[in-house]
Formats: structure tokens, C-alpha cells, sequence
């Protein structure tokens, strides 16, 4: 999803027009975007959490409000509750601190400054929070039981890498010569005792106004009956 504007205003990075209580402000100063942007060696967030290994992966995840920093740096620790309800417990995936997020950049030799974490610690989880918004709507045929049933979906799992193409992004981009996006997530999906996969292809854009944005390709996978359905549906117009 990307924005785009008819107006020489700066816009969030984000479309938040459908957001409810997210699009009150946008979490982004758009001058310290436009610099990050330019400046820092990483196009953009890459998994709902950061992790110490090469992948994201929830497996190695610590979803606490515990500081787990080592480093000196003098970065914020306090970590945002996500709006992204976890299976098997009561409560939300947590986002990583600025100093987590900046540690976790330097174990990957990315050269992170300090001061830009303030900009990309708040894309990520905007980034994150449209991904799940995405899932929602391909769930919407099953909100109204889920809710009833057992709360609501929530996300069980998931895991980036960057270096796996998705059939359809290798086709956009061996095939019809389109940019290759720039990162890849696999999310596990639990619907009421259901389990989902749904696969996540992130792309930068340009917007009308020339500026920045993004866009995101959710979809299932069609790797069980779920995916195909949902993917079938969605296809003849009736999801």
C-alpha cells in the first residue's frame, strides 16, 4: 500500500486512511524519513521483530517488555505493544526498542546511526501493522464466527528472508522485468484451531508526487485447502 497526493504537503509514508485510530497521526517525521531514506543502508523495516540471527523468526523471539540490550548506546528500551493478537496467550506480539532494533542492525554489519532509529523503528511497525490489516481482509468472510468462537485470528508465527523470491515476484521480475521487492515474510495464521499461511512480498514506490512509499503483496499460500479457497474466492469476486 503506498500513499500518494495531489498536494505538495508531506504525507505519511503509509496510507493510513483506513486505519481507524492509526491514522490520527502519522508515526513518521517526514523530514527524518526523507533523510533515512537517503542515508541509512537498509531500504526498509524487515520482520515484525529483529532477531540476532541472518532471518527473522519468531522462534527466536522474546516477546517481553524485558530490555535485552547490551550495547551503550543511549537509545530509548521501551517497546510498543503491537495491535497484532498472539496465539496461545492473552496479550499482543510486541515491536523492538530503538535500541534493539540498533543493536540488531549492527549484528548484521549494517552501519546503523543511532539517530535514525527514531525514523525506522516507527516504518517498521506501521509497515507490520498494514501487513496484518492486509490478513484481516482476506479473513473478513470469517470475522463475525471467529470473534464468536474463540476471539478473533491471531498470528501464531512468522519468518523473513530476504533471499527467497515468491513464484509471483520471481515471474514480476524474470518475466515481466519489475523490480524485485526488497524483502519477504512468511506469517502463520491460527483461525480458531485453523492454521493459515499467508506469504508477504514488500516493495518500495514511487508515489504520484515522486516521494517514497510502499507497497504490499499479502496473499495465502496455496500450500493447503484454506489458501486455495481464500486465493479462489478472492478470484471470482465473492472474498
Amino acid at each position: 500500500m503506498s500513499d500518494s497526493t495531489d498536494s505538495n504537503e508531506p504525507r505519511c509514508p503509509v496510507d493510513t486512511s483506513k486505519w481507524g485510530s492509526l491514522k490520527s497521526k502519522c508515526p513518521v517525521p517526514h523530514n527524518a524519513r526523507e533523510e533515512w531514506l537517503r542515508k541509512v543502508s537498509v531500504t526498509v523495516p524487515e520482520a515484525i521483530e529483529v532477531s540476532d540471527k541472518d532471518n527473522c523468526n519468531s522462534d527466536r523471539f522474546s516477546n517481553t517488555l524485558k530490555d535485552t540490550t547490551t550495547s551503550k548506546v543511549d537509545l530509548p528500551i521501551e517497546r510498543e505493544i503491537s495491535l497484532i493478537p498472539r496465539t496461545l496467550t492473552s496479550g499482543n506480539w510486541i515491536y523492538p526498542s530503538q535500541k534493539q532494533f540498533f543493536e540488531a542492525m549492527q549484528r548484521k554489519n549494517w552501519n546503523p546511526e543511532a539517530q535514525d532509529m527514531k525514523t525506522v523503528v516507527p516504518i517498521h511497525n506501521m509497515v507490520n501493522e498494514m501487513a496484518w490489516q492486509h490478513i484481516l481482509n482476506w479473513e473478513q468472510s470469517y470475522h463475525e464466527e471467529t470473534v464468536a468462537k474463540c476471539g478473533g485470528i491471531t498470528l501464531s508465527s512468522f519468518k523473513g528472508d530476504a533471499t527467497k523470491l515468491t513464484p509471483r515476484a520471481w515471474i514480476k521480475a524474470n518475466v515481466f522485468q519489475m523490480d524485485k521487492p526488497f524483502d519477504r515474510h512468511d506469517w502463520k495464521v491460527d483461525r480458531c484451531g485453523v492454521s493459515i499461511e499467508y506469504v508477504i512480498d514488500f516493495y518500495t514506490v514511487q508515489n504520484a508526487n515522486g516521494k517514497p512509499g510502499f507497497f504490499l503483496d499479502v496473499r495465502p499460500k496455496l500450500n493447503s485447502w484454506e489458501g486455495i479457497k481464500l486465493r479462489g474466492l478472492r478470484a471470482m469476486g465473492m472474498a
